[in-house]
């Protein structure tokens, strides 16, 4: 697990603010947070084990980080002091779960290819190696150049956003991205009004174009659910439904739950459910780190909430 680390901090407003508008904020949270570190805790609580490459500064919150690590049960022997200061991160919280964020890196910034080839060589064998953007696009390349060589999958989440270059993205074997994300790797002005039976026709062609090969390509599609791409089909799996509080964090629980899944040698279809069940249960709830399930928790949700509606039927295709 490519990790990264944010220190959160998070305002409830009536709406997220215009451009020079200043608004009051009717409350205020803070937690560790972070993409990597979110995704490595979340898998971690869905019973797979997950060992974090986890750049930290030289502050009192790495301290607080490390306690934390310890107190969940993970291992911290793979956390890296880098840097004076921990990355930091604010965002705003509308009352429909609408968030924007902003992130500064700090440590992540720091991360090296060279730190990442000395922590693979002296890991046990592994299953997966998780990317994203929170960290430099270096230490992902020789990561997943690794795991190439060593037969291993690779996943990557490239938020947030910017072009994965052409050799990372071949050597990425499940690629996960947003709508926004979606539309800006295949070059498309205007998704955002597409329904999910559009995707399910679209998506193979534009995958085409972009030079994708890879084994999966999920496009998560927020309370329309997501669509995901095979060599040889598209499949839709609608959202659960829940009222949304807060959806800051839906998506690095999403990628936990597909993660934990696909390790867990469940087929696509049941680990695109969990997946969606992952982060609408986060979705409606406040804040992030404490609101990640466990796997008893999720399998309740799943079989005490409301199911999904219907998925539309699985495309083959020939590109």
């Amino acid at each position: 697990m490519l990790a990264s680390y944010v220190n959160a901090h998070c305002l409830q407003v009536e709406r997220l603010p215009l451009p020079g508008e200043s608004l009051c904020a009717g409350a205020r949270w803070a937690e560790h947070g972070g993409k990597g570190f979110n995704v490595g805790l979340g898998a971690h609580r869905l019973d797979v084990q997950v060992e974090m490459l986890l750049p930290l500064g030289a502050d009192s919150i790495a301290e607080s980080v490390l306690q934390l690590l310890h107190d969940e049960g993970l291992d911290s022997r793979w956390t890296l002091k880098i840097g004076k200061q921990s990355g930091f991160g604010v965002g705003f919280v509308a009352p429909n779960g609408d968030n924007f964020l902003a992130i500064y890196p700090g440590a992540n910034a720091l991360l090296t290819a060279e730190y990442v080839e000395q922590t693979m060589t002296a890991l046990p064998p592994i299953d997966l190696v998780y990317g994203q953007f929170e960290i430099p696009e270096a230490p992902i390349l020789a990561a997943f150049r690794l795991a190439r060589e060593q037969g291993t999958r690779t996943m990557l989440n490239p938020s947030p956003w910017r072009l994965p270059n052409a050799e990372l993205l071949a050597l990425t074997d499940i690629l996960v991205i947003n709508e926004t994300e979606a539309a800006l790797l295949f070059e498309q002005e205007d998704t955002g009004n597409l329904p999910p039976e559009k995707w399910l026709s679209r998506l193979p062609s534009w995958a085409n174009q972009c030079g994708w090969r890879g084994e999966l390509l999920v496009v998560t599609l927020g309370e329309q659910g997501c669509v995901a791409l095979t060599p040889n089909v598209v499949i839709h799996q609608p959202a659960w439904p829940i009222i949304a509080i807060d959806a800051t964090g839906a998506g690095d629980a999403f990628s936990a739950g597909l993660a934990s899944a696909l390790l867990q040698r469940l087929d696509l279809e049941a680990a695109l459910k969990l997946a969606c069940a992952c982060g609408a249960w986060v979705a409606g709830k406040q804040g992030v780190l404490q609101a990640l399930p466990t796997r008893a928790e999720i399998s309740e949700f799943m079989q005490a909430q409301a199911k999904p509606a219907a998925a539309l039927n699985t495309v083959k295709y020939n590109v």
